[in-house]
């Protein structure tokens, strides 16, 4: 059964709020969070028709070679492509803020591990872009 960790939530809640002039600034949108603690992706822009889900990690990005997201949070993506979205996945290291936005031939491997022991893709972190002026391109 899930049980709410509100220390970790807390924790993920100031990471977002780090995280989120840099998204702002860098697809120059204007992200707006959902006030539902439950609801599967972060940020939206509805006017741009971009997503960010954002993940903070409390390590280097070259701590582990893969970096983990729920199956729901890529399967909720897919629907969101589905209306015109642009979805990106965020993952704000100690050092880096990277990401991958999420295609249709997105394809990795999915192991249960995690806080909750569910369902996860593993992403390679060199598949991972920083973001810089080269992200989108």
């Amino acid at each position: 059964m899930f049980k709410f960790n509100k220390y970790l939530w807390d924790i993920g809640q100031k990471i977002e709020d780090e995280t989120l002039p840099i998204l702002n600034k860098y697809f120059q949108a204007d992200f707006k969070r959902s006030n539902d603690i439950f609801d599967v992706l972060d940020f939206h822009d509805n006017t741009k028709k971009i997503i960010c889900e954002i993940k903070g990690r409390r390590i280097n990005h070259n701590q582990y070679k893969d970096t983990i997201i729920t199956c729901k949070k890529i399967t909720e993506g897919f629907m969101k492509i589905d209306k015109g979205y642009r979805v990106f996945f965020i993952f704000a290291f100690k050092d880096k803020t990277m990401g991958i936005e999420l295609k249709e031939d997105f394809s990795y491997p999915v192991k249960i591990t995690g806080t909750n022991s569910i369902e996860h893709y593993l992403i390679p972190v060199e598949d991972l872009k920083e973001i810089d002026d080269d992200f989108l391109n």
